[in-house]
């Protein structure tokens, strides 16, 4: 015998459409069979296939495991590198993986099928149903690196979330911008986005249609007229941290977007989401592109 819960993202659905998802190797027939002599019951009880669940729900399978082994299709995991994916932790409940830059992390109206989250979600096929997806719970510009979060069970992301609500969700990134950067500081704003031009504004009050932003920088290094940085982004905005280093007159180089100039042939921002923290775990990995420019800025000629 075997014995499922019904879990919050499972619930609502009916007993039989979720007995195809489960026993996704035997026909319907089969199901309605199993369903009908009451080898398969809820909550000790005979139950039809229109009956919706409801979350603590207990599924009873009286049948052997090779028998309902047999029923599941048999799903083999596909590898990270198939997937396209650098992975920096994995446990039974999240998912930390560096994006490259030049990669969408949400599919879009221009792009659907080569994204973060199609590749995760590729290599995590065998948690993938009809009602939940593994998914992230932040998301990094198409031409910014770094560590993205997915959580792989519905609970994990509802709590993650939340976290990231209360802003109990530490993100630290690396970047290089024009000007020599002496001391720490900070902006506070209020920022407004322009959809058609996909670029933002910084105002200092509030105005309308504005989302509060708060960011802290300090210095790591400086050479001549460029400064090494690590970036702490206490709120979670597009563009964030490219509009308040422009506003604090130290714009990333390469982000001719926001006043930032070609350098080394760079026409996008150099900006790596190297550290976070969340519910206990810190995680890291630094930008390796970030360091490959830095140090061809530091030699000679530059």
């Amino acid at each position: 015998m075997r014995e499922e819960i019904i879990s919050s993202d499972a619930a609502g659905q009916r007993l039989d459409r979720y007995l195809r998802k489960y026993l996704d190797n035997e026909p319907l027939s089969g199901i309605y069979k199993l369903l009908r002599t009451k080898t398969i019951k809820v909550n000790g009880k005979a139950a039809k296939e229109n009956y919706s669940l409801v979350e603590g729900d207990v599924v009873k399978f009286f049948l052997s495991d090779e028998t309902i082994s047999s029923m599941m299709r048999v799903r083999r995991k596909i590898s990270a590198d198939r997937a396209c994916l650098d992975i920096v932790y994995e446990d039974d409940e999240i998912l930390v993986v560096d994006k490259p830059e030049g990669l969408l992390t949400h599919p879009d109206k221009n792009e659907y099928s080569n994204t973060l989250a199609t590749r995760v979600q590729l290599y995590l096929d065998h948690l993938c149903t009809r009602t939940f997806r593994p998914a992230p719970v932040q998301r990094l510009d198409l031409n910014t690196s770094g560590l993205v979060l997915f959580c792989k069970t519905y609970d994990s992301l509802k709590r993650c979330n939340e976290l990231m609500r209360e802003r109990k969700v530490e993100k630290f990134y690396q970047c290089i911008v024009h000007g020599r950067l002496d001391k720490a500081g900070e902006i506070r704003g209020f920022l407004t986005k322009d959809e058609e031009s996909n670029t933002v504004r910084l105002f200092q009050k509030e105005v309308p249609g504005s989302v509060a932003a708060y960011t802290k920088f300090r210095p790591l290094e400086t050479i001549r007229n460029y400064s090494l940085v690590e970036v702490e982004l206490l709120t979670g905005r597009s563009h964030q941290i490219r509009i308040s280093l422009a506003v604090a007159g130290f714009p990333l180089i390469g982000d001719t977007k926001y006043g930032g100039r070609k350098v080394l042939g760079i026409s996008t921002q150099i900006l790596h989401a190297w550290r976070m923290s969340i519910d206990g775990k810190t995680f890291e990995k630094p930008g390796a592109r970030v360091m490959e420019v830095w140090e061809e800025l530091k030699g000679e000629g530059f």
